[in-house]
């Protein structure tokens, strides 16, 4: 199976080659601080002209992280393309803890946020004319890279007793493929706080899809952003399942460090990360190294412990602050929509009792002062929509309850 990602690769990524500078460079860049080696090679700015000494980080708990020295002249020069060193090691012990058991060869790239790396997936697998299939609803994002690739994009339903995707429309889709269609080359889901709707697939779907996949010989793309904000039960990666090297999964520090930082991870069969590379390589070049720098000493810092730790105080928070909307949608909107209490996430899917169109009372819901994006955002096709989802994230939880009574309000102005 070493090499079956191959057969997946687009055109395009087959076409890619690699850059002879940066093949130097990267080599130079692995090579121990006693090599001697006077690099006449890369076109690298000379250090001495870098009006930077070094950068001090104040924590909150009053703490400092200093950059300086080797880690200051790492974060102010090119560096490798794949990433830097300390934050990929930090990385791997962190996919470590999703897979225990020896699986596939994987390797991780850090790439400039999620989003990011979503794009290079795509770019390296499909082809116009492919078919993607997507949890519905949907990530808008994802949708859009999808169709500026000319791809065909399915949606496969979410299961409406326990969300998340629906392992037997995701069965039933598969079988009934019409044998004169090529088949689906991926499946792109969010399995945990899946965006909009904030459900968990469940431990026994995530087996079932997995095996799913394997039966039609089709990728997983695992979009996982919201993974260490999870409010119920620890839910398993399906890289923990992953025996065959199918699962593609993405990462995000925009959630639990920042976003400004622009940092997440694809971690992959290498064949991938490798024209993943070379993408990168002639295009963004490498992810922020000040970013990579910032966040290296951070988690040096506080260590894989103190990491669990920090995402445990921010799944507090957001729990806390989804309790709230829930509670403020429970007592003045319950005769206006239903809804869902998330599993994990930032958002609640509400579906309007009387409204078929929720893009029709956006500007009236601003005008009353407050946002929420129309359920249309979350679909494949140009249709209509009862849905609506709100981000209970940003607004102070003690505006969260006027947020639902402004929204309240215009639903009812507009009936």
């Amino acid at each position: 199976m070493k090499d079956h990602i191959l057969k997946f690769l687009s055109r395009t990524a087959k076409r890619r080659e690699p850059s002879p500078i940066r093949v130097i460079s990267n080599y130079l860049l692995s090579l121990p601080p006693d090599k001697d080696v006077l690099s006449l090679a890369a076109g690298a700015p000379a250090p001495s002209t870098f009006p930077l000494q070094s950068v001090s980080v104040t924590l909150k708990s009053g703490e400092t992280l200093n950059i300086e020295g080797d880690a200051m002249a790492a974060a102010l020069q090119y560096n490798r393309t794949i990433g830097q060193v300390g934050i990929l090691n930090f990385w791997g012990k962190v996919i470590e803890e999703m897979q225990p058991h020896p699986g596939p060869e994987r390797q991780t790239i850090v790439t400039t946020g999620a989003e990011f790396g979503s794009y290079l997936v795509l770019n390296a697998i499909i082809d116009e004319g492919d078919t993607i299939l997507m949890s519905d609803p949907v990530y808008p994002p994802m949708l859009l890279k999808s169709k500026a690739l000319n791809a065909n994009v399915v949606p496969v339903a979410e299961d409406p007793e326990v969300g998340g995707l629906c392992p037997k429309q995701l069965q039933a889709t598969l079988e009934n493929w019409p044998s004169a269609r090529k088949k689906p080359k991926v499946l792109v889901l969010c399995p945990t706080g899946s965006n909009p709707s904030g459900a968990n697939i469940p431990e026994e779907h995530r087996k079932e899809i997995y095996k799913i996949v394997c039966e039609h010989d089709v990728l997983i793309i695992e979009d996982d952003p919201y993974y260490f904000i999870n409010y119920g039960k620890p839910l398993k990666s399906f890289l923990h399942y992953d025996s065959e090297g199918r699962v593609i999964r993405l990462d995000s520090l925009s959630k639990i460090l920042c976003p400004g930082f622009r940092l997440g991870f694809c971690t992959a069969p290498p064949q991938l990360v490798t024209y993943m590379e070379r993408h990168y390589s002639v295009s963004l070049l490498n992810s922020c190294n000040m970013s990579q720098a910032i966040a290296t000493a951070y988690f040096e810092k506080i260590g894989i412990e103190g990491f669990n730790q920090h995402t445990q105080q921010i799944t507090q928070y957001y729990k806390r602050q989804r309790d709230v909307i829930i509670s403020a949608l429970d007592k003045h909107m319950s005769d206006l929509a239903t809804w869902i209490v998330p599993e994990a996430g930032m958002f609640v899917w509400l579906k309007m009792k009387n409204i078929e169109d929720t893009s029709g009372i956006a500007k009236l819901a601003m005008d009353n002062g407050v946002a929420f994006v129309p359920g249309q955002a979350f679909v494949t096709e140009d249709v209509k929509s009862p849905y609506l989802r709100l981000a209970f994230s940003l607004v102070p939880e003690e505006k969260l309850e006027e947020a639902v009574i402004r929204l309240a309000t215009s639903i009812r102005q507009s009936t």
